[in-house]
């Protein structure tokens, strides 16, 4: 069904690149995306988080990915937008009474999150308005920024989850999540950045069918909601890279820490 019967908005970043690829994703799939939703202030937006990709990624890397954004994503998404969606609002602030009055007012059923900051009560509190992420990370185990490589780092598997947004960060209920394999022997951090990418529009995909048909239900776990860690250092980063490559029998889907604890009887189990 592809949500026909929804009425869904995505909220992200203008000059993103996972905004880029999952908005185009779901719409060549067949959902259909009835609004967008983005701040207006790119300009401030982009040095704020430019400065924190230096800190994480170094300054080349930062300084690609940000020229990427500006001159191509932002070029990506603006033709997205023109074709394919019918309303299309800039805001001052994401987190405001004005995207809660627009989110109200047109009577939004699904929003799916893109590349945003954390989202807060002021749109969580909308009745009947489901908000979902895409975390790239196991959850309930690895919440927060770089969760994946924080896996990597415990021998444990990446992947991908979706959970209802809440005001706990990475704490609401897991409606799909599943794994993914990297290639230990190429480059690491690129292929966790474009596969997470994948499986993230793939596991939207599937959660927009199953909120169609009213099967969009959390899976049961026997897992603890993990600590919310800080971002890790690029020095940190490197140091989980030199560990894996250094181990050459290191293969975390062999590691004790599964996908155990899906409630079989449930539609969304996989």
């Amino acid at each position: 069904m592809n949500g026909k019967d929804l009425n869904i908005y995505v909220i992200g970043y203008s000059d993103n690149r996972s905004t880029s690829y999952l908005l185009d994703f779901l719409l060549r799939s067949g959902v259909n995306i009835e609004g967008v939703v983005f701040p207006r202030n790119q300009a401030k937006l982009s040095w704020s988080r430019l400065t924190k990709k230096i800190e994480v990624r170094g300054l080349f890397p930062a300084i690609k990915r940000i020229y990427e954004n500006v001159f191509i994503r932002r070029g990506q998404i603006a033709k997205i937008c023109r074709d394919r969606i019918k309303k299309v609002f800039l805001v001052k602030d994401l987190n405001s009474n004005e995207v809660r009055e627009i989110l109200v007012s047109n009577q939004v059923d699904l929003v799916l999150l893109t590349a945003t900051p954390i989202i807060k009560p002021v749109l969580i509190d909308i009745k009947g308005l489901t908000i979902l992420n895409a975390h790239t990370g196991w959850l309930p185990r690895y919440r927060g920024l770089d969760a994946n490589l924080k896996a990597l780092r415990d021998d444990h598997d990446p992947g991908v989850s979706v959970h209802r947004v809440t005001e706990k960060i990475d704490a609401g209920e897991v409606y799909l999540r599943q794994k993914l394999k990297i290639d230990f022997n190429g480059d690491i951090l690129e292929q966790l950045d474009q596969k997470e990418l994948e499986l993230a529009g793939k596991l939207f995909l599937k959660a927009v069918d199953l909120k169609s048909t009213r099967m969009l239900w959390p899976i049961t776990t026997n897992e603890d909601l993990g600590t919310y860690e800080s971002p890790l250092t690029k020095r940190e980063k490197k140091k989980i890279i030199q560990k894996i490559k250094s181990n050459p029998k290191f293969d975390p889907t062999k590691s004790s820490f599964t996908d155990r604890g899906y409630s079989k009887d449930q539609p969304n189990a996989k």
